[in-house]
């Protein structure tokens, strides 16, 4: 079947400097952080950058009165912001919501894990550096022990609960060897 269109123009043709400031105001209401889906705002991003280097590329093209390639350009970027518009509210598949939910669970539960090894390591170092800079007979008072555990803390940032953490560092067997015997 051969179809024929009758296509009849219902509006003055735009001039090139027109359609140039009607894009560019269309691509400010359709910017990328606009959009809810991280996968959708990647892209968008993609969009939005190629649009704007179609904008300076029909620019030069016009200033050079190269016609053809700056109408060219134009539409590259009115393609690019028809992304930006028919992608605004877009939210992408992500396949089984379920495994999704697992993999997200199964992430978290990986970085609290690791979260919890820094924190033994950075206690096992601690208390290595208490011992290391123990005196010859071991430390004499523990106030001393504390002095020296405030100075080794003071050089780490975001070190929380310091003392919940000290508390923790003197019943350590290692620690409790490095401290004067209790007298009866």
């Amino acid at each position: 079947m051969d179809h024929e269109f009758e296509v009849e123009a219902n509006f003055e043709p735009k001039s090139f400097a027109e359609t140039f400031a009607h894009l560019r105001s269309t691509l400010k209401e359709h910017l990328p952080h606009k959009a809810h889906d991280s996968v959708a705002k990647y892209l968008r991003e993609i969009r939005h950058e190629h649009a704007l280097d179609m904008f300076a590329e029909a620019d030069g093209a016009f200033r050079r009165k190269e016609f053809d390639a700056a109408w060219h350009y134009l539409v590259e970027a009115a393609e690019a912001i028809g992304y930006l518009v028919a992608s605004q509210g877009a939210v992408y598949p992500r396949g089984d919501e379920k495994k999704l939910r697992e993999a997200r669970v199964a992430a978290a539960r990986k970085g609290g894990i690791h979260k919890g090894i820094n924190a033994a390591a950075l206690q096992d170092s601690i208390a290595a550096q208490l011992i290391e800079a123990a005196p010859k007979n071991g430390w004499s008072a523990k106030r001393d022990l504390r002095r020296k555990y405030n100075e080794i803390i003071a050089d780490i940032d975001d070190y929380k609960d310091a003392d919940r953490k000290w508390t923790a560092l003197v019943e350590r067997d290692e620690i409790k060897a490095s401290l004067p015997k209790k007298s009866k």
